[in-house]
């Protein structure tokens, strides 16, 4: 999202100077007067309910304010205490991509034991959290990546089903890794024109999640492959859920359980000092890695 961002994904910023990043993890340095349940010293992390680029909370319902610097100053409603041992770097890795997933897997699809989900960009920190999620739920992920080089990574990972999609056909892989049922859901980043494709993977009635654009050609959907299917498309964002207090709640108490019972565990590709961040916006461009990048700050 911060490399969208930074590329002018949601036009120029509207304000001067414009800082990016939303998410982090460290130390409370000062409590603001008034804010209640932080103290000075306290191990915390963000959550993504804010937006760092100025003239854009408004629409996106949240916070103006930015984390890349050596010290952050943030509202007290998108922090979160976390336990002491649990790193910074994990702190940092889990917020953006469980609640991203959460949203979708959990609150939107209501996902059950034994269904089939597909996950597609399978490298993104999101995909790794949606399966992990599907599967601590008893459903079977399955990926789908462009590139054959990433297949042994992900299954490293715990990820059985992996289909290339630039050498095999995404419905026909489907098909037979499910026996011929198909998927229920479906959790896609990339839209345009890969949605119709997508649309033939779906059981009837299933639901095609669209969470981002990476494709940002027009998708021309082909209706009668959804009314086939009657299929829902729906557009998912995680700000749905963190813009609702309650849901918020539930996200922070289904995250810090899970990962304290040891069901789910961030997975962190590469690290880049604060020095090299532009580097790390390279890597993340080159489309290199599994999993999540981050930037520590020394």
């Amino acid at each position: 999202m911060e490399v969208f961002f930074r590329a002018g994904g949601f036009g120029p910023p509207k304000e001067f100077p414009a800082m990016l990043g939303s998410e982090y993890a460290g130390t409370v340095l000062a409590v603001g007067e008034g804010i209640k349940g932080f103290c000075t010293g306290d191990h915390v992390a963000t959550i993504p309910g804010f937006t760092s680029v100025p003239g854009f909370a408004t629409e996106m319902k949240g916070h103006e304010c930015a984390v890349y610097g050596e010290q952050a100053y943030v509202p007290a409603d998108i922090v979160v205490k976390m336990p002491n041992d649990i790193s910074f770097i994990d702190g940092v890795a889990l917020w953006m991509q469980y609640s991203t997933a959460w949203n979708a897997m959990l609150d939107t699809a209501k996902l059950q034991k034994g269904e089939y989900v597909l996950l597609t960009a399978a490298t993104s920190s999101v995909a790794i959290a949606a399966a992990q999620i599907a599967q601590s739920q008893g459903a079977i992920p399955i990926y789908t990546t462009r590139s054959r080089s990433k297949v042994a990574a992900l299954k490293s990972i715990g990820i059985g089903h992996v289909i290339v999609a630039s050498e095999q056909d995404i419905a026909a892989e489907v098909a037979r890794i499910t026996d011929g049922i198909g998927c229920r859901v479906i959790y896609d980043p990339i839209a345009g024109e890969n949605i119709n494709k997508l649309l033939d993977a779906l059981v009837t009635n299933g639901i095609l999640l669209i969470y981002g654009v990476l494709d940002l050609s027009p998708a021309l959907i082909d209706p009668l492959k959804g009314m086939a299917k009657f299929a829902t498309i729906k557009f998912s964002a995680v700000f749905q859920t963190l813009s609702n207090p309650k849901k918020r709640a539930k996200v922070v108490n289904f995250v810090l359980r899970v990962i304290s019972e040891g069901v789910l565990r961030p997975v962190t590709d590469k690290t880049f000092s604060f020095h090299d961040i532009a580097e790390a916006h390279r890597y993340l461009e080159s489309n290199q890695h599994v999993g999540k990048v981050i930037v520590t700050v020394d």
